[in-house]
């Protein structure tokens, strides 16, 4: 199961992802992504740097709301990404990672305009 700490910033909204000892229900990140949608923010930044191994549950909600908030014009980098978990966060049909992935939340909030037309 994944926690998400989150704080709403000036120009964007910031989730931190940690493991949590525990399986469940992805209840906090689910919840942390829908406050995040609804926040009015352009952006919503993931920082995965606590992050060691994301359930299919988790990724799939990351994958379902980086479309949805494309779509509706926010932008979902996620930073701090580390090999291991890219390769989890790649979808499960073999076909490539439609999360937007940058190096550090710097990247993410000096260059958003990458984002914008991300599938």
């Amino acid at each position: 199961m994944v926690e998400a700490y989150r704080e709403s910033l000036p120009d964007s909204y910031l989730l931190v992802l940690r493991d949590m000892t525990e399986s469940g229900p992805e209840v906090s990140l689910a919840r942390a992504l829908h406050l995040a949608a609804h926040s009015g923010k352009p952006a919503v930044w993931v920082d995965c740097s606590l992050l060691e191994r994301p359930s299919a549950e988790a990724v799939e909600l990351l994958l379902s709301y980086h479309e949805a908030l494309r779509q509706a014009g926010i932008v979902l980098p996620l930073a701090h990404v580390e090999e291991h978990v890219r390769q989890q966060l790649l979808p499960s049909d073999g076909t490539d990672a439609k999360l937007p992935i940058v190096p550090t939340l710097l990247d993410a909030a000096a260059r958003p305009y990458l984002f914008k037309n991300a599938a």
